[in-house]
């Protein structure tokens, strides 16, 4: 989807100040370059933090008013509005958002030439209080080297809260394959329902919340 700026006109004298303007609007609303990922040999806490650099980097640039940097798609399904952000055929940002029987869970994925950096997994309970809610609200990010998981960080809104932090690396075939389908849904090139069905179960964020 393509958003259109409605330049504002200047008057005369406003002109002779027009180049110094352009300079200021140029270097205050460009987005900050791609980050370069340290070496895999690197310290966990600098990989995790130039990824989350990045994925900043790619937040502003999509939320920049009139950006062409990248493809907008979206589309709603049954339980299911999908988006994303594509650098050519490649997608840079997935957002899908599940609603079921009062359950809702948003995932959002930030990729880097293909490749996927974080995900980030939020699952609550739609109720009018939550006190009726059958488990609390639940936060994790997955952070990815790879195709594996270098970092699992999980929040959960309990009384008291709880957090946990996990370096462990695993494989991420399972996250793989979400953000995989969730391009393909976008692009029109997967069977939305079926594609969709299999997305509604979720063993990684699941398993990591027991």
């Amino acid at each position: 989807m393509e958003r259109q700026n409605n330049l504002p006109s200047f008057s005369r004298p406003a002109v002779r100040s027009l180049p110094g303007l352009v300079l200021v609007l140029f270097f205050g609303c460009s987005t900050p370059p791609r980050t370069t990922l340290p070496a895999a040999d690197s310290s966990t806490a600098s990989r995790v933090e130039a990824i989350q650099t990045e994925a900043k980097r790619i937040q502003s640039a999509i939320g920049a008013t009139g950006s062409t940097e990248f493809r907008q798609v979206a589309k709603d399904l049954p339980h299911w509005q999908f988006s994303g952000s594509f650098e050519n055929s490649k997608p840079v940002y997935l957002s899908a958002l599940f609603s079921q029987g009062g359950l809702v869970r948003a995932e959002t994925y930030y990729l880097l030439n293909g490749n996927r950096l974080l995900v980030k997994v939020e699952t609550w309970w739609d109720v009018d209080n939550p006190r009726d809610a059958p488990e609390p609200k639940t936060a994790q990010e997955f952070y990815l080297e790879n195709d594996r998981t270098i970092r699992h960080v999980v929040q959960i809104a309990s009384s008291p809260p709880v957090s946990h932090t996990d370096d462990t690396a695993r494989p991420a075939a399972g996250l793989e394959e979400r953000s995989r389908l969730i391009a393909q849904i976008l692009m029109g090139e997967a069977q939305e329902s079926t594609a969709s069905s299999s997305l509604e179960p979720f063993p990684e964020a699941e398993a990591s919340k027991q």
